[in-house]
């Protein structure tokens, strides 16, 4: 490479986990760390960005599914390039190219200036992507398709998604629309039900309307929408559960109000024969291997290209500016993600 690795970088620590999300933030510090070796199938990634997700909020305060040793590096995905090669047909094969990556398990994460991750988790980027928008390629993009997939799968006619309005949410409008899929979008304001609509958006209901359960239920019955894709948690799945017609499934992926699944009537459980699941990106992706991965991954690249979809950014932040663009996004989120640009 053009360009030597250094011996220490720059890099966001979590020293322990937080009561919520923005005491956890409070907790983030930047510091000075070795850079990274990688061993066999790895690779040592110099990041150009890496977005904060919901995802990683709930790292943050220690309530993910995959937990870390602390202190630690947040940050489970980005985009950079390959400065180092740990050995391997993979890793040698990707040195030197640009990739999007996603950092799992037990080690550090993409919110510093270098990262190590596995080659399998590494998806070469075309040219014409840019790091801002490669950065946020895995975890939205392939979620939007994943519960696409699993609603096809299931024989489902239409859907309910519980955060319309979220990037995720916009993705699967533009997905959903490409494929002619009916949905029902979710969200909280009036002001984004105009902006969903704006976006070409059909069927958008705001749960803060008085008769929101009596809109959903009719809705749901006249488009025989029998799965909901769930990313609030807290009463809202109750309340989306009840409205929903017999035989309907749930599947809830995220938890942005911090609170546990609530307000399910077991009546419709037992006699309506509904059921709750959960739905883990990493999980649907081990299903798919190295090469399916690839190829998801690609057809994604060509759809943001085309301009079909995109992660909207309302911030860029070095690291200094870390924790004021953090709260930010905690409170603010439909403006668009936050990106850490770590070589600023």
């Amino acid at each position: 490479m053009a360009t030597a690795i250094p011996n220490t970088m720059r890099a966001v620590v979590l020293p322990e986990y937080g009561q919520n999300a923005i005491d956890a933030i409070g907790k983030l510090q930047v510091v000075e760390r070795p850079v990274p070796q990688p061993d066999r199938g790895q690779v040592l990634i110099r990041i150009e960005a890496a977005p904060c997700n919901p995802s990683d909020l709930l790292l943050l305060q220690g309530k993910y599914g995959t937990l870390k040793t602390l202190p630690t590096v947040p940050g489970w995905e980005g985009a950079g390039t390959v400065f180092a090669s740990g050995g391997g047909w993979l890793a040698n094969w990707i040195n030197g190219k640009r990739v999007a990556c996603a950092v799992q398990g037990d080690r550090d994460g993409t919110w510093a200036q270098y990262t190590v991750a596995n080659a399998a988790e590494c998806v070469p980027l075309k040219s014409k992507i840019t790091n801002e928008q490669a950065a946020s390629l895995i975890i939205n993009p392939l979620t939007a398709i994943g519960l696409l997939e699993t609603a096809r799968k299931g024989g489902h006619r239409a859907a309910v998604h519980t955060a319309g309005a979220s990037q995720l949410g916009r993705m699967l409008l533009a997905m959903s629309a490409e494929e002619d899929y009916p949905m029902i979008h979710v969200v909280r304001r009036a002001a984004q039900v105009d902006l969903l609509k704006s976006k070409g958006a059909t069927h958008v209901l705001n749960s803060s309307s008085e008769d929101f359960a009596k809109q959903l239920r009719a809705l749901c019955k006249q488009l025989k929408a029998t799965i909901a894709f769930e990313a609030i948690a807290g009463p809202m799945t109750g309340l989306v559960h009840n409205a929903m017609p017999r035989g309907s499934s749930i599947y809830v992926y995220g938890a942005l109000s911090e609170a546990a699944c609530g307000n399910i009537d077991p009546v419709e459980l037992i006699f309506h024969e509904k059921t709750i699941n959960g739905f883990f990106l990493s999980a649907w992706l081990r299903g798919r291997g190295v090469i399916g991965m690839i190829r998801l991954a690609r057809r994604v690249q060509q759809m943001v290209i085309d301009g079909r979809i995109e992660t909207e950014v309302q911030r860029r932040l070095n690291l200094d500016e870390m924790q004021a663009g953090l709260t930010q996004y905690v409170e603010n989120m439909t403006q668009g993600k936050v990106l850490l640009t770590p070589q600023e």
